[in-house]
Order: structure tokens, then sequence, then C-alpha cells
């Protein structure tokens, strides 16, 4: 079965969040460690994700040390990477390795707080954690590093620019998921202006001429990290795909493909609680997943659906490859 490298779930907000979540088996989010393992998930990236809001960085704290708790209670299913000998070993370990990533940087530096206890806070996760893979600077609203997906047309900050000043060369990549159009232009901006050693994701977007959404990327955007040799992590939330065609998935692939991103596609599924992971595909028509990509256990049936439509080694790309060398270059 084809390996998969997923860049994007809101497992650790799930299990901080929800009174008695069950992480290994629930049905309540499409990456329970079950489903992972059953879609042969060999490398997912576990977001700290947090509102902008009083109290961000007490659940951002609190998040972390549930990925530590991960490690520590379900080693059955996942390893953290420090774990495996090489990247050859995450291919073929029958576990899960997890990587932690930020979903907005208000999960370390509130609104009022002092930025450079903002960035120590940063450090402490980054102990729970490990390496961490990237950082968001917003999520949807405004905050005090730049202007979020329901901000348009507000740009980078000056906490923002310190921000990505403070991320250059520490292997941590910027990602573009959640930035008004105007913030992933500035980051872009800043990063060349000054130089900066700041890798470029996007984890979990899609493409906005297949699908006009905020969420999904202008294709500027999409040239730029192109160009910066980045990743774009496709989403499985439907109202970022189509409100009623699921196959609107392959649809942004093919996009992708046509389009020059076909070496920095992978897979974002986006996978937060939600009651759409339902089995039950007659109530799929309000859920916020598709039936036919509920959850990580669809992977190998997506691959096959693919598979009839693009070349073998270009499903490998998406499937794990592309992520695999970006995360070579990255890390070693």
């Amino acid at each position: 079965m084809t390996p998969i490298f997923d860049l994007h779930c809101d497992l650790l907000s799930y299990i901080t969040g929800i009174p008695d979540a069950d992480p290994e088996n629930s049905t309540e989010i499409g990456s329970s460690l079950v489903s992972l393992r059953d879609g042969n998930v060999k490398l997912q990236t576990m977001a700290i994700y947090v509102a902008t809001g009083e109290g961000s960085t007490e659940s951002g704290i609190e998040q972390s040390v549930a990925f530590l708790e991960l490690l520590d209670n379900y080693d059955e299913y996942v390893q953290h990477i420090d774990e495996a000998e090489d990247w050859q070993d995450v291919l073929e370990s029958d576990r899960t390795t997890i990587i932690a990533a930020v979903e907005n940087a208000s999960a370390f530096c509130e609104e009022d707080d002092d930025l450079d206890d903002g960035l120590a806070m940063f450090e402490t996760m980054i102990e729970n954690t490990g390496a961490m893979l990237y950082v968001s600077l917003t999520h949807n609203d405004e905050n005090r590093f730049g202007g979020g997906n329901d901000a348009p047309g507000v740009g980078l900050k000056s906490d923002g620019q310190v921000l990505l000043e403070y991320l250059s060369g520490t292997n941590i990549a910027v990602d573009l998921s959640h930035t008004s159009d105007a913030l992933a232009r500035d980051i872009i901006e800043c990063i060349d202006k000054f130089s900066l050693d700041v890798p470029i994701i996007v984890s979990h977007s899609n493409f906005r001429s297949v699908h006009d959404h905020e969420r999904n990327l202008p294709d500027d955007v999409v040239k730029e990290v192109i160009a910066r040799g980045g990743l774009i992590g496709m989403n499985f939330y439907r109202e970022f795909l189509h409100e009623s065609n699921p196959d609107a998935l392959y649809d942004h692939i093919l996009y992708g493909i046509k389009h020059g991103a076909g070496e920095h596609l992978a897979f974002g599924s986006d996978f937060f609680f939600s009651l759409g992971t339902d089995e039950d595909e007659d109530e799929d028509e309000q859920e916020d997943f598709f039936h036919e990509h509920r959850n990580s256990a669809q992977f190998p049936h997506i691959l096959e659906r693919l598979g009839g439509m693009i070349s073998e080694e270009q499903l490998h790309r998406i499937a794990y490859a592309n992520a695999y060398n970006f995360l070579q270059r990255l890390w070693g």
C-alpha cells in the first residue's frame, strides 16, 4: 500500500478541547489513530491550533503537552521523528511518525504579551514537541502579526516581520494557508527584501481558480510557492473543495499538475473535530467532509481513483515523495 505524508490535522485541539476525547478510534475526527493506521499514513503533522484571543497561549502549551502524551500513551500507533533512524525508516515503520506545527502564532504570543516573552513561550513548545515543521502567523482573523483569511487587505505587521526574522535559519517553514492575500504577498516580499532563510509551505489549501474561496490560493501565490520549492497540501474540507461535488478534490490536483505544481503537491487533509465523519453516506449532504474522503482511512481509495487520472510516478509524488523530498532538504 502506498505510504501517505499528510501536512495538517487538528487531532491535538480535539484531544484538549473535547471532554473524554478518544484519539484512538473516535468517529468525531477523521484523523484518529486507527484511521491513520488504516490509511497507511506514515507521517502526520499535528497542528497546534488556537483562535486569537485571551487564553490562546494556555491552549497552545496544553496542546504541545498533548503531543507528548500521544507519544507516551499510544506508542503502538505513533512515533516521534527522532525515533526514526532515517527517512526510509519513516516510510517502512508500522507506526505513524508525528511532527508538530503551529496554526496561528497566537498560540505562543497573545495580543498584549511582550513579544520576547512570546518567543520564549515558542521555545518551550519546541522543547515539548521537538522538531516543528511550520508556523502560521495567523488563523482566520487579524492579529498582531498580520491579517488572516477573513481580514482582506491586512498585510504583514511589524511583529510579523520580527517573527519571520526569528524563524530565519531555524529550518521552520512559514505556512501561508491562513494568510490574507496581502499577508501572503508581504511575507514573500519580506523574505526577499531581507534575504531571510525561511522556507514556504501551504499546509492545507486548494486553488482559487478551481473553487473561488478566500482560503484557496490565488495563482500568483501558487507561482511563488513553486518557485521557492515549497509544498501545497490539498485540503479535504468540503467548503474549500466544492459545495456538492466530492470529485472536485481531483480537479484541484489536476489543476495543480497542469500549472507546474506537480513536484510541490501533497495532502493536507485538515481533519478537525466534526460530526462529518459519520459512516452513513445518506447523511452526507450537510457534513463538513464528503463521505468519499471523510477520514484518513480513505487514502487508499483516493489514490485508487487518482491513479486512473495521473501517472504512477506523479501519484507517488503527491502521496508522499514531494513532502519526503522537502523534509529531507529541510532537516537532512
